[in-house]
């Protein structure tokens, strides 16, 4: 048994060494010797904490989620003019260049995976989807979203934005602008709302 430590702050840090290599390797071509290697324990180690692979890329998702969501939840409580949050958490949703959109890009990563046991997608909360969902109620609460505008539908269509621009940035990101892909985040917020976000460039 290794030496006492803060369980679960040790486990956080688990967890974020498995995110830097599945970054770097892939979620197929992560195993549970490589996270130990770059998290700096033994094998042995690592199975103190978590039960299995599946245990531990599980435990490592759902963090994602929950760091997004505080994230999310810090922009929302910003005095900050309503359009100008909205923007915010769109944007800290899309992977960036550095350790600041790690949690983004560990997010679309995983989401598309095929290792994961199935089921498990389903049991984690998608920090993407909560967002999507809470800025079509905060737009139609503030009276900004069209008055015909389906809720439902409006959710997973922002859900659906958020996804695929995602992926566009992790698989190509010396290709994709970051001023074109604010623009295309502008242009749907302008598309359904009754007043301007803001002009696209």
């Amino acid at each position: 048994m290794p030496k006492l430590t803060d369980r679960p702050k040790q486990k956080q840090l688990i967890a974020e060494a498995a995110w830097r290599v599945i970054l770097e390797k892939g979620v197929q071509k992560t195993s549970a010797r490589n996270i130990a290697k770059e998290a700096g324990l033994s094998l042995g180690a690592l199975r103190y904490y978590f039960d299995s692979q599946d245990d531990l890329l599980d435990y490592a998702d759902r963090l994602v989620h929950a760091r997004l969501a505080e994230k999310i939840d810090e922009i929302f409580q910003d005095d900050l003019q309503p359009k100008t949050k909205i923007s915010k958490v769109l944007l800290c949703l899309l992977p960036a260049g550095g350790e600041q959109g790690m949690e983004a890009k560990v997010r679309v990563s995983m989401k598309f995976a095929t290792v994961k046991q199935a089921g498990s997608a389903a049991a984690v909360q998608d920090a993407a989807f909560s967002a999507a969902k809470n800025i079509v109620s905060y737009l139609a609460l503030l009276n900004l979203l069209e008055k015909e505008a389906d809720l439902a539908l409006e959710t997973e269509r922002l859900y659906s934005l958020i996804n695929g621009l995602a992926v566009d940035l992790l698989l190509h990101p010396e290709t994709t602008e970051e001023k074109k892909t604010e623009n295309l985040v502008m242009y749907h917020l302008n598309s359904i709302c009754i007043e301007k976000f803001g002009e696209v460039e």
